[in-house]
């Protein structure tokens, strides 16, 4: 499963991500990638995001615009 975050603003990244994650969870899904763009700022923010629930983060080697999250 993908959520792709082009085009959302900064600010809305936490709470968009929250409702994805929980989505997911209640699937039983365990890994899933975030497109952010090779935006800096957007993979600090999604990592902290991710930091708060616990959850493992990966870059893609062969696509650096994408972060795997371990849920």
């Amino acid at each position: 499963m993908k959520i792709d975050l082009h085009g959302t603003r900064h600010h809305e990244v936490p709470r968009k991500l929250d409702v994805f994650f929980w989505e997911m969870m209640q699937k039983n899904v365990t890994s899933v990638e975030v497109v952010t763009g090779i935006s800096t700022k957007m993979k600090d923010i999604v990592i902290e995001s991710c930091k708060d629930y616990g959850f493992e983060v990966n870059e893609m080697y062969f696509n650096p615009g994408s972060l795997i999250i371990n849920l």
